[in-house]
């Protein structure tokens, strides 16, 4: 008797191992499968959200009051259709200034120009302090000139326009600055809150519910209040397929 309660303690045993271990390769599946659903570019025109060893490149637009390009890259987390990312710098095309030899005595010229270096009319300069208040603001002219005169309380000089980067920077006292717009919106150090769902194997749908995301105390509270507030707006979402690499055999 004590020989049968034994073998059937070690049947009982052996249906628990079993047990467990197929919990643990269903889990483990089901995370790879999870891992994969978004692994790669998913795109439509000139949309698309690119994945790769768990960091998320973005490059989108036209979601509301956005109709400037946003471009961004960082870690994300995806949990409950939202994703989250982690913006961090931005490895694309950004603003730059350039200091260069003060063109007059007694006035600060800001020139500000494209990536191809033709000059932007209509762009706005404004003259900051060192707390960031604006001492004067100027509108770039035909040349993409604007210009200011030297000021002690001037220490920094942004730079804005629509549908470009835009760029603050330190004022060098005696130099007069040469600034490039890179053209989009480029988001780095803030964390940007997508809803994102699988329509099917190779579709995701996506809505920008804000570029400067704050989770609060409750993060499930604050998205969901934010994706209600887009429901509201009627923002439409956007359809990116997933591109697959065409591989040509010999």
């Amino acid at each position: 008797m004590l020989f049968l309660y034994h073998q059937h303690k070690l049947m009982i045993q052996s249906d628990n191992m079993k047990k467990y271990f197929a919990i643990l390769i269903f889990l483990s599946v089901s995370f790879v499968l999870c891992s994969q659903d978004f692994d790669g570019n998913y795109k439509d025109k000139t949309d698309s959200l690119t994945f790769s060893n768990g960091k998320v490149i973005f490059n989108v637009s036209g979601f509301g009051a956005l109709f400037t390009r946003m471009v961004g890259e960082g870690g994300y987390e995806y949990f409950d259709d939202y994703l989250l990312v982690n913006t961090s710098e931005y490895s694309g095309e950004k603003s730059t200034f350039e200091p260069i030899n003060g063109s007059k005595k007694d006035t600060i010229v800001v020139k500000v120009v494209s990536l191809d270096n033709y000059p932007i009319q209509g762009a706005l300069t404004e003259f900051l302090s060192a707390s960031n208040k604006v001492i004067k603001g100027n509108i770039t002219n035909d040349k993409g000139k604007s210009q200011h005169i030297k000021d002690q309380k001037i220490r920094k000089i942004k730079v804005t326009n629509l549908g470009y980067d835009d760029i603050i920077f330190d004022v060098v006292q005696g130099k007069d600055f040469l600034v490039r717009l890179a053209e989009n919106n480029v988001i780095e150090n803030q964390t940007v809150a997508f809803k994102v769902k699988n329509e099917d194997e190779e579709t995701i749908s996506i809505i920008l519910l804000t570029d400067d995301f704050d989770p609060g105390k409750d993060k499930m509270k604050s998205l969901e209040k934010l994706d209600k507030k887009v429901q509201k707006s009627n923002v439409l979402a956007k359809r990116l397929k997933k591109e697959y690499i065409p591989f040509y055999g010999r």
